[in-house]
Order: structure tokens, then C-alpha cells, then sequence
């Protein structure tokens, strides 16, 4: 597939199979990287939680500051992070941006027949900063815990073992989607000998996305199959060491449950 439709779609895949599989982070000597998966994973859940109760743009703001700290104590390059974080907020921030005139309050500017309240501003920031946060924490998880591990601390957790299947074949899945989709792309590509204009590159696009539609399908089928011939009612058996905790994960721990108590509170005296 030529023109700016297939370059877009390379990039977006290169992107997307970049961010599951750079783990280069993880191997650093960090903060997060020496905590036991089991007090991350809990940790980052409830600091996660903290945003979505969180009603306050003040509460939201030192959620957002506390996981900028994280990410400085765990070696994490601030720029690959922001990078990480900011596709998912700007998307959510296109979908409620409609609040800022939906929303009732006092007009701050006024046109065309619509008016921008202050209180719709106020709700698509709060909203985009939560969702930026939350993608935040989510990201500092998943640069600085090898998934493996992740995985391990799921079954150690007594997560239910359908759970830790649907977490585990998703994660694989997607390496198999950006690898068929990257093939058809390349495929493409070499039996094209010109760049087509935009009309072109979305009359291909149509056509792959009828062609791997189908080739997804089929290799979904094929991968469980594949598990069912290697025992695929068994559990999920991931190599995990337990060790003891220390001062570390006790801190982060209790940041992480004060974190939680004090969006609360503040969510219910708001």
C-alpha cells in the first residue's frame, strides 16, 4: 500500500509494537525496578483508582506529579513517557470536547451560535489530565516490570486463572497482529511501483482491512489450536521468583493506599 495512508499505517504499527515490546528500561537499576511485581502491580492499580475517583483538578494534578517522581526514581526517560502517554489523552480529549459548550456554566467565549462555558473547560481538562495519569502509570508498569513477571504476580495474587489467560493470550495476540499487519503492508508495497495519491492509498486501505480481517481470523484459530495441542486447559505456568519485601515495597506500598484514602476523602468533601 502506497501514498500517506500506508506510510501512516507502517509508523502507527512500528509505534505500537515498539511500545509492548521495548523492556530495555526494565533492566535499569530504578526505584520500580527493584520493587517486588506483586507491590508494583497492587500499587499502580491503586494509584490508578486514586485517579478515577479523583473529582478535583488539584487531586489530579499531584497524582500526575507523584507518577513524574516515580518515573525519575525509576531511571524512566521523561520524553518516552510523555511519548507513551499522550496518543490516548489527546483521542479522549477529541471525544468530550463537545462538554465545553454541553455543559452548562458561566460563557467564557461565545460564537456561531454556541458558548463556551467555564465549567465545560474545567470538565474536558480534569477528564484529560485523568486519562493522561492514568496511561502514565499504566506505561511506568509496563517499562519497568518484564510482563513475564507481571504474569507471575497475577497467579501469585490468586487472580483468576481466566483473567490471567485472557491478560496473557491478549499480550501475545497483539505481536501477532502487528506482524500481520506489517506483512501486508510490506506485501503491498513490493508490487507497487509508484506512490499513489490519497484516493488510492484509501481505496487499499479498504481492501487490506477486508484481507486482514480474514488473516487475523485465521491466525486466531491457528494460535488456539496451537494451545489446545500444548495443554491449553492447564494454567498458565510463568517463571516467577517470590522473595521477601523490603523497606521499599512497604513505601511504595503505603504511598500508594494514602494515595487512594486521600482521593476519597477529597472526592466525598468536594
Amino acid at each position: 500500500m502506497s501514498g500517506a495512508v500506508g506510510g501512516s499505517v507502517e509508523r502507527v504499527t512500528a509505534v505500537l509494537r515498539a511500545f509492548f515490546t521495548a523492556e530495555s528500561v526494565a533492566r535499569r537499576d530504578g526505584f520500580l525496578q527493584r520493587r517486588d511485581p506483586r507491590v508494583s502491580l497492587l500499587a499502580i492499580a491503586a494509584l490508578s483508582l486514586a485517579v478515577v475517583v479523583s473529582r478535583t483538578l488539584a487531586a489530579v494534578c499531584a497524582l500526575g506529579v507523584l507518577a513524574l517522581l516515580l518515573a525519575w526514581r525509576s531511571h524512566v526517560p521523561l520524553e518516552r513517557l510523555l511519548a507513551r502517554s499522550a496518543v490516548v489523552p489527546l483521542a479522549s480529549a477529541l471525544v468530550v470536547l463537545p462538554q465545553a459548550v454541553l455543559t452548562p456554566g458561566d460563557a467564557l467565549l461565545a460564537g456561531f451560535g454556541l458558548t463556551v462555558t467555564d465549567a465545560g473547560v474545567r470538565y474536558v481538562v480534569r477528564f484529560t489530565l485523568r486519562v493522561g495519569v492514568g496511561v502514565a502509570l499504566l506505561s511506568l508498569l509496563v517499562m519497568t516490570t518484564p510482563f513475564s513477571r507481571v504474569v507471575a504476580a497475577l497467579r501469585e495474587l490468586r487472580v483468576p486463572v481466566a483473567l490471567v489467560w485472557v491478560v496473557a493470550v491478549t499480550y501475545r495476540y497483539l505481536f501477532l497482529f502487528f506482524d500481520e499487519l506489517r506483512r501486508l503492508v510490506l506485501a503491498r508495497n513490493s508490487r507497487t511501483t509508484r506512490d499513489g495519491d490519497v484516493r488510492g492509498g484509501w481505496r487499499d486501505a479498504r481492501n487490506l482491512a477486508g484481507t486482514f480481517l480474514l488473516r487475523t481470523l485465521e491466525r486466531g484459530e491457528r494460535v488456539g489450536r496451537g494451545m489446545r495441542a500444548r495443554g491449553g486447559a492447564n494454567a498458565p505456568s510463568p517463571y516467577g521468583r517470590t522473595r521477601a519485601l523490603d523497606a521499599g515495597d512497604y513505601a511504595l506500598a503505603l504511598c500508594a493506599a494514602l494515595s487512594l484514602c486521600a482521593s476519597v476523602v477529597v472526592r466525598w468533601a468536594a
